[in-house]
């Protein structure tokens, strides 16, 4: 029924899965939101919500990679399809290609799960250790929730693959499936007053779908990472072999430089707000910020499903195919996440009204702030795949200089003003730098990379 009406709204099958994972998420939401504010006291609920922030310094480790692995991918697949059980067949060098691709990230993300361990967990136990002591237990959670994080990130180079050949409606179903499981498991383990491992027990979830999906569907996927690791034979190596420094580094180190700033988007607003203002003011805005999130990510699947098509057009030089496909895409992802932001600060509102539990977020005019900066951070992201799209990466001053605006910012007046004044940053930086320089950066160079075609984009 619902997928139905997605298809009737113009969506396909693999927006409609993405939609419904995210949908998934809002509706999960407002039960994870019963049974932490029913399960957890309003400091553990902070700490809760700044181990989900700290986590996502994850994007310090994976360098930006996963989105560099999609794009290459998809440019390779032009000339490559799947075979039997996850096998890959077509033109050998462009096979050549994407193994060496597949194994060079396989053996990356390796590294950083492990880097990550390794720094993330004694990082987390001082930080949180600063607090004193609590009547919970949070020390063993942190160390199994980082664990968890690394396990996640170790997986992610073969849906990246999966992604990039077009596959979408695989790595949203997969998606969608971890989420209802993810959540399942959560719910379980706070009702039986497990506290923080319901942090580990999120990971546990996407970690058992990922995994059981590669190992049922896609063995053909794993034994190719395998044989090109450890095979005896690995083959002669070809004039048009990949290059990590001569393709990926340039692209990488670029967006890897715009992710890890990306990270003072939204991510930093717990730690600070923890540290100036304690984890109950953390937990308001944790709240928030994962329905927030919710929005941002449910109305984006609509763009970053169409990730492996626009490279493919790239790829053959077919701009006006690419405009067209990106105009209609970024009207859908619009009407989206100004609908879902609609729907969300209403939602605030009346719990604020009418229920104990509207406590547990920040004020609705802070919350209306906070979402409507999402919905400005939507279409500058979506302008940001479309370029991303040729294999470049031309925003990573933008993003690092925005970056360091919506850090300062946040740190200078939510310091000084609580929620209202991170919420406030958020939007200032959004609304009078990051949007309009990127949109300046995308009229330029879509200029410089096409030359004189004659494609516009409609976007009424």
């Amino acid at each position: 029924m619902v997928k139905s009406i997605l298809r009737f709204l113009g969506f396909d099958r693999a927006v409609s899965f993405g939609i419904l994972a995210r949908a998934w998420s809002l509706l999960a939401g407002p039960v994870t939101i019963v049974i932490i504010a029913t399960g957890f006291m309003p400091e553990q609920q902070g700490f809760y919500y700044t181990f989900g922030s700290l986590l996502a310094l994850q994007s310090f480790f994976d360098l930006g990679l996963m989105f560099v692995i999609a794009q290459f991918a998809s440019h390779e697949f032009v000339h490559l399809s799947w075979g039997p059980r996850g096998s890959i067949e077509g033109a050998p060098v462009a096979l050549k290609r994407l193994t060496d691709l597949l194994c060079k990230t396989v053996l990356w993300f390796g590294v950083a799960s492990v880097l990550m361990i390794v720094l993330l967990v004694p990082a987390g136990l001082i930080f949180f250790g600063q607090k004193g002591a609590v009547s919970f237990t949070w020390r063993l959670p942190w160390v199994l929730a980082v664990v968890g994080t690394a396990l996640n990130l170790f997986v992610m180079p073969f849906f990246a693959i999966i992604m990039g050949s077009g596959d979408v409606v695989t790595v949203n179903k997969r998606e969608l499936a971890g989420a209802v499981l993810s959540s399942l498991l959560s719910w379980l383990v706070i009702s039986l007053h497990g506290g923080l491992y319901s942090v580990f027990a999120v990971n546990v979830g996407t970690i058992a779908i990922a995994w059981g999906y590669l190992c049922i569907k896609r063995p053909g996927l794993l034994k190719l990472a395998w044989v090109g690791h450890f095979g005896k034979d690995k083959g002669p190596r070809h004039d048009s072999e990949l290059s990590w420094w001569g393709e990926i580094w340039p692209m990488q180190w670029r967006v890897a430089i715009s992710t890890g700033f990306a990270y003072f988007l939204c991510q930093l607003f717990n730690p600070i707000l923890f540290h100036y203002h304690g984890s109950v003011v953390a937990g308001q805005m944790g709240m928030t910020m994962s329905v927030a999130n919710a929005l941002l990510a449910g109305s984006f699947t609509v763009m970053f499903s169409k990730t492996p098509q626009f490279g493919k057009l790239v790829a053959v030089h077919d701009w006006a195919g690419l405009d067209r496909l990106f105009g209609k895409s970024l009207r859908q992802m619009t009407m989206l996440v100004t609908a879902g932001a609609v729907v969300g600060v209403t939602i605030v509102g009346l719990l604020q009204a009418y229920s104990q539990y509207g406590k547990r977020f920040i004020p609705v005019g802070e919350a209306a702030i906070l979402f409507a900066s999402v919905c400005l951070q939507a279409v500058y992201s979506s302008f940001g795949v479309y370029l991303r799209a040729h294999k470049k990466e031309p925003l990573m001053f933008v993003s690092a200089i925005g970056s360091i605006i919506q850090g300062g910012l946040a740190w200078y007046l939510g310091k000084r003003f609580s929620s209202l004044g991170v919420s406030l940053g958020y939007f200032i930086a959004t609304t009078f730098f990051t949007l309009p320089a990127i949109l300046f950066v995308w009229l330029r160079f879509r200029k410089k990379w096409h030359g004189n075609s004659d494609a516009n984009i409609d976007l009424a």
